[in-house]
């Protein structure tokens, strides 16, 4: 999985925490997130990179967020966590500051925000775009139709794989989602619209019989 499909997965999957504060809920994109009342704390130890792993990532992020590859490089040498260069990047290009000059304003990711006159409904609408380009990608649908369900209550697990389904088959999404059911799960609703859902969805390989105990 490349960077820009990691970034999105990050963003589906919950959403960025700034410093603590506020953060878009994917499942809610259309309402206003509360903000966060504790700060992030027990984020995981940064694992190890090499340095073809170091150039590729911060190639593949500065790509994505349009900053500078050097910078970028630099901050994962040096053992910067994974979440303050994404807050770094994100920051960076909604100030349109350079990425070295937002990171080392970090105490408090929402002072810098403060500082950097980035306001929570800039961040928010900078997200939210994110988090529909993210499941558009993942969807095989356009952003407005991700919206649009979104604001209909649909899951976005089940708009993913819905959306998926409609490409394959060349069906409507809406008459994908129709289908689904508490007796009728995503593998037999792909099956009538004759799509093979491990061929779409590919599972993670098992792990050998030894790790599963």
């Amino acid at each position: 999985m490349n960077i820009k499909k990691k970034i999105l997965a990050g963003i589906l999957s919950g959403a960025l925490i700034l410093g603590g504060g506020f953060a878009v809920n994917y499942v809610q994109a259309n309402e206003p997130p509360a903000p966060e009342q504790q700060e992030f704390k027990g984020r995981p130890h940064r694992p190890e990179m090499t340095e073809e792993q170091i150039n590729q990532y911060a190639k593949d992020l500065a790509e994505y967020y349009g900053l500078n590859q050097s910078e970028i490089a630099t901050a994962l040498k040096n053992h910067v966590h994974f979440e303050d260069i994404r807050q770094a990047a994100t920051l960076a290009k909604i100030s349109n500051k350079s990425f070295s000059e937002v990171l080392a304003m970090k105490v408090d990711w929402r002072q810098v925000a403060e500082k950097l006159g980035v306001t929570r409904e800039q961040y928010e609408a900078f997200m939210k775009d994110e988090m529909l380009a993210g499941l558009a990608e993942h969807s095989k649908l356009d952003k407005k139709t991700v919206e649009s369900l979104l604001k209909e209550n649909y899951n976005p697990h089940d708009i993913s794989i819905a959306g998926q389904i409609a490409n394959a088959s060349g069906k409507k999404v809406k008459d994908v989602l129709a289908k689904r059911n508490i007796n009728n799960d995503w593998d037999k609703v792909a099956k009538e619209f004759g799509v093979d859902l491990k061929k779409i969805m590919p599972q993670p390989p098992e792990r050998p019989e030894h790790q599963r105990r």
